[in-house]
């Protein structure tokens, strides 16, 4: 019985321990994500974008 409580005590503090560090992960995480979604925002601003042909087919 004691082993179990201990056990459960070392997976707890591995826990609460680990939180902060997986927290600074998440958040490196997302300003990757933001980088590189404004480094797709600057190529498409960047390109020379002719505006398309359309031909609306209005038929009923």
């Amino acid at each position: 019985m004691i082993k179990w409580l201990f056990l459960f005590a070392i997976v707890y503090l591995l826990y609460k321990s680990a939180k902060p560090f997986l927290t600074v992960f998440r958040f490196s995480n997302t300003i990757k994500q933001k980088k590189r979604k404004q480094d797709l925002r600057n190529k498409i601003y960047k390109m020379d974008i002719q505006d398309a042909e359309y031909e609306e087919n209005i038929d009923k």
